[in-house]
């Protein structure tokens, strides 16, 4: 009975003030190891700036993990950056406060001050706990006792069947770019605390993004084997397959601290008060999963068909029904529903000779939630008629693959009429007109012009045979022949280095995306703004590091830049940066100052891989 009051009370969750603070050993010898955390408390940072460590060694991190700290019967979540340091030398040494935006709000955390001593041999004590007192948490860190690894097989197992972790899909058969929900549950009938996730499942295929839920969660209860756990969501994913076959859930980790009920002898005590509960480390490794993808029907699939796959509208329209030449008018394609909007091309529209076309302008508000994907997208093309005259704007077709109804469904906007007044444009000359049909033009030299006269024929004053004229105009096909096979090699050679191609653009792809944010950071337009560095971000690493798109994942990109020996500050700023992007995306997110400060982490970061990246 004490322990069923003692689990529901560590599992009623409570909102509680953001906090941000630095914790580390008050001494350590300086032969040993010792870690630095930064915590953040219920909040979100979305910059991290640590201090210097000049007086240590770094010897790994920052490596991040992600708790829920149940204390007191209240529950907090909390993020982790934690460094292993070595003292230099011995001596008391003070490691500054570290700095971090979070929720917009700038903060510092506390100073640490550290005394190193000089070498020692580590040595283990053990102290007896007091029955009687609060088993999990004390008052004073220093009394609290530390828990101890269950190297004892019958302790692991009461772990093991108390305490586990699943990982649940909510499918586990669909078709290409049909949504399926993982969740990451734990399940436990003990008292647990500091919970972390160092391994989070990696979905490799799939398209993945977190489903940001509440901030408070209540556990439930569900009932396994004719036992009844409680249960906590950890995380939950909306994911889109990719590509077909059987693809694989890696298993998460989770790290946590369990009380273990421990009898070590029938005494009268243990009979009378219960077994000791004492604190135990235990890792729980969530079950692997397989999904299986199917193709799309080949059967009855449309020609426009181009991977969509859910429930949706379409429409099409111009911006004029009139206009001048060389004045531009705006022709939008537009989806709204549920699917993979993520990952959706629109069509790109015919338009009738006469008129230039620019790439589109990218729009989308998708929410992200257990349901799945859904919103609108949005292609703006700006189209530029240089010829005056009635047209017809062709009607375009969106197909999109209904899973539920296991069928394809095909969407047409209608045929626009446009009226386009003024004179010709100056911008297009009759050779450019004809080259952008298609056809290969010689102005002026295929028709020559009849002359109506005789001319009067003059004498050579030398004979052409043997001349300069004479011999360039022998050697000019040797010459134009050597010239046609340089020019294939070096068009072989470049269509070959598609990797290096795509490398050297990635940068200036992304400044281009850059100075578009700088408009809609100019103008307040925080979802515009948003969007834009998340392609930015997303598109340089994918060109850089040479990963598919369908490929694209925080893990991936994390694993690559790693083996390009990047830097892990860079990477945690890369993939915190990310966030903030996704999360500014589908809640309220602060603006102003801190989108101009993520404006100017986006180019640092930039500028920053870019050396490291060889």
């Amino acid at each position: 009975m004490l322990t069923c009051c003692m689990i529901f009370a560590f599992c009623q969750l409570t909102m509680a003030q953001i906090k941000f603070s630095a914790s580390a050993p008050q001494s350590i010898p300086v032969n040993q190891n010792f870690q630095l955390n930064f915590t953040v408390e219920n909040g979100n940072p979305s910059t991290f700036n640590p201090p210097s460590f000049a007086d240590f060694n770094v010897l790994g991190g920052p490596n991040q993990s992600s708790n829920m700290v149940m204390s007191n019967g209240r529950v907090s979540q909390s993020m982790t950056l934690s460094y292993i340091l070595r003292a230099k030398k011995e001596g008391s040494f003070k490691i500054g406060k570290g700095s971090a935006n979070i929720e917009g709000t700038n903060v510092e955390s506390n100073e640490v001050t550290i005394t190193v001593t000089g070498p020692v041999q580590q040595q283990q004590q053990q102290q007896r706990r007091d029955p009687f007192a609060d088993p999990f948490f004390q008052d004073d860190p220093s009394q609290q006792e530390q828990p101890k690894k269950a190297d004892n097989s019958e302790v692991q197992k009461q772990l093991r069947d108390n305490v586990f972790v699943r990982l649940v899909t909510d499918k586990n058969s669909v078709y290409l770019g049909e949504k399926v929900t993982a969740t990451l549950k734990l399940y436990f009938r003990l008292g647990i605390g500091n919970v972390a996730m160092p391994k989070a499942p990696t979905f490799d295929g799939f398209w993945s993004q977190e489903i940001q839920g509440p901030k408070e969660k209540k556990p439930g209860v569900e009932t396994i084997n004719g036992q009844q756990f409680n249960v906590a969501e950890i995380q939950q994913y909306n994911l889109y397959p990719q590509k077909s076959g059987n693809l694989s859930i890696t298993p998460a980790e989770l790290n946590m601290i369990v009380q273990a009920q421990i009898r070590r002898n029938r005494s009268f005590w243990d009979n009378f008060f219960g077994p000791q509960l004492q604190n135990m480390e235990f890792k729980a490794q969530s079950n692997a999963v397989t999904i299986n993808v199917k193709d799309v029907p080949s059967a009855g699939k449309p020609s426009d068909f181009s991977g969509a796959v859910g429930k949706f509208s379409y429409s099409a329209k111009l911006s004029a029904k009139e206009g001048k030449t060389d004045d531009a008018v705006t022709y939008s394609v537009k989806i709204s529903g549920a699917g993979n909007l993520k990952t959706i091309e629109l069509p790109k529209p015919e338009l009738p000779d006469g008129f230039e076309i620019y790439d589109p302008k990218i729009k989308e508000d998708i929410a992200n939630n257990a349901g799945g994907m859904s919103g609108t997208k949005q292609y703006d093309y700006l189209i530029i008629p240089r010829q005056p005259g009635e047209y017809k704007i062709p009607a375009t077709s969106f197909s999109y693959f209904d899973p539920t109804a296991a069928k394809y469904i095909t969407l047409s906007s209608p045929e626009m009429s446009l009226k386009v007044t003024g004179a010709p444009s100056q911008s297009i000359t009759a050779s450019s007109a004809i080259s952008q049909k298609g056809d290969v033009s010689n102005l002026h030299s295929d028709i020559r012009y009849i002359k109506t006269k005789t001319a009067k024929l003059e004498k050579t004053p030398s004979p052409f045979f043997g001349s300069i004229g004479y011999v360039g105009l022998f050697a000019s096909p040797f010459l134009l022949f050597i010239g046609l096979i340089f020019v294939r090699k070096r068009n072989e050679n470049l269509a070959a280095d598609l990797v290096g191609a795509k490398r050297r653009r990635a940068t200036k792809l992304a400044q281009k995306r850059l100075s578009i944010a700088q408009k809609h950071l100019s103008q307040g337009d925080k979802t515009a703004f948003y969007d834009e560095v998340s392609r930015a971000m997303w598109g340089y690493v994918g060109d850089k590091l040479n990963i598919d798109q369908s490929q694209l994942s925080k893990d991936n990109v994390e694993e690559k830049l790693l083996a390009k020996n990047v830097q892990p500050d860079t990477i945690y700023k890369l993939k915190n940066l990310i966030s903030t992007c996704e999360l500014a995306l589908y809640s309220p997110i602060g603006a102003g100052d801190e989108m101009k400060q993520n404006y100017d982490v986006a180019i640092n970061l930039i500028t920053g891989m870019e050396d490291e990246i060889k």
